[in-house]
């Protein structure tokens, strides 16, 4: 089975000149997506419709490159044209009611990227050939050698240049022991049902100075495109410093994501998760302020933590290394594991569940990951040996520089 794996490469351009070409064929692909972008909702307000064809933005995008901005000319034509790609599938979404038009990408608000398309790069062992820039150098580490490379992106994040290429990887099934396990996804931690919790690092350093640099942007002149004023030096330096500090934070969560479930992968084929409505229960905290009795400060910090615990890409980074299924999430965290009993008043903490009925006593969260379990398999029986007691797992919270997504 062929399978495709990205690996994020740091990239060094040598010298000067390589890195404004670079930035050059970076913002060649922006002043192109912004020049059809404008045209484009130009004809459709005027007539009701517009040729949005990946192939007619072609021909259009080689009569702008060789009759009006020649200076396109200097960068590498498959790579700008690329750039034009998502046009019409944003176009298809809108004529189907599920988006809107596509949005102008603003230079200080969108990080600079261009794709790599195949035949317009190769792979020389540490140097990548990139077409009408030259060879730059890669440093990282490549899990997959011998796979054949079909796509990349080069981004450039907090001031450095970063290669994300993705390998066609031949990956065997492994025949691994059926084993299953239920995991109940909770607010920074994660639950097994044989009683294993993984627990998020501490990232309220970085959350911190995320805040910090927020304020400082605000207090500093920031672009106005309505009133056409531009950043001020000292707001773009406020913003590097909130980009870094973000970066760190967003590594940290990551980092964690694939360590816990490569580990959880490792020792269980079939996983059963939740399968839990995460816009819905991040929804904004203002349409709350109509109901009696609600905090809607309260509900902003829920909708926070919720978002920063990364349900959805553990998930993600769960899926493509072991079979995970959903469930429905209904009253798995009511119901208790031993009698099968469902009352809210089971759970009598956010920690601790004492059945009304039977009298069992248990961690909740573990219970819950029983019953997901329980519910995932089809046991129609419950009952057992006594759980173990929750194991707490740190997670090394060290940024990983070379990571498969």
């Amino acid at each position: 089975m062929k399978v495709h794996r990205t690996i994020r490469y740091r990239l060094h351009a040598g010298t000067c000149a390589k890195a404004c070409k670079l930035a050059g064929t970076a913002g060649a692909c922006r002043y192109v997506w912004n020049y059809f972008v404008g045209k484009l909702r130009d004809e459709y307000a005027k007539k009701g419709e517009c040729d949005y064809r990946f192939y007619s933005l072609c021909k259009r995008f080689t009569e702008l490159r060789w009759n009006e901005d020649t200076w396109l000319q200097e960068y590498s034509a498959h790579a700008v044209r690329q750039a034009l790609k998502p046009i019409e599938t944003a176009y298809r979404q809108f004529f189907k009611g599920k988006g809107g038009l596509p949005r102008f990408h603003a230079k200080y608000v969108r990080p600079d990227s261009f794709p790599l398309v195949v035949g317009t790069f190769r792979l020389k062992g540490r140097y990548l050939h990139i077409a009408k820039i030259g060879e730059v150098l890669l440093l990282g580490h490549n899990p997959y050698p011998d796979s054949k490379p079909v796509s990349g992106t080069v981004k450039r994040e907090c001031g450095k240049w970063y290669a994300y290429i993705t390998y066609e990887v031949e990956q065997a099934e492994a025949l691994k022991p059926e084993r299953e396990v239920g995991i109940d996804r909770n607010v920074g931690q994660v639950t097994l049902s044989d009683g294993t919790v993984y627990r998020m690092p501490d990232t309220a350093r970085h959350e911190r100075r995320v805040r910090r640099y927020q304020r400082m942007m605000v207090r500093r002149q920031g672009p106005n495109r309505k009133r056409r004023i531009k950043a001020s030096n000292r707001w773009k330096r406020a913003q590097s410093l909130h980009r870094k500090a973000q970066a760190k934070l967003r590594h940290a969560r990551r980092n964690w994501c694939h360590g816990t479930s490569r580990e959880v992968a490792d020792r269980y084929s079939l996983v059963y998760l939740e399968k839990l409505n995460n816009r819905g229960m991040t929804k904004s905290a203002k349409g709350t302020k109509e109901r009696p009795g609600t905090n809607v400060r309260a509900k902003a910090g829920l909708n926070r933590v919720i978002l920063a615990s990364c349900w959805g890409k553990f998930h993600q980074c769960l899926d493509y290394k072991t079979n995970a299924n959903y469930i429905n999430p209904a009253y798995t965290s009511q119901t208790c594991n031993k009698c099968g009993n469902i009352d809210k008043e089971n759970r009598k903490t956010q920690a601790a569940f004492l059945c009304t009925a039977c009298g069992h006593r248990e961690n909740a969260d573990v219970n819950a990951a029983l019953n997901i379990l329980a519910f995932g398999n089809g046991a129609t029986g419950r009952g057992g040996g006594e759980v173990t007691r929750p194991v707490k797992r740190q997670m090394d919270t060290t940024v990983r520089r070379d990571y498969c997504i």
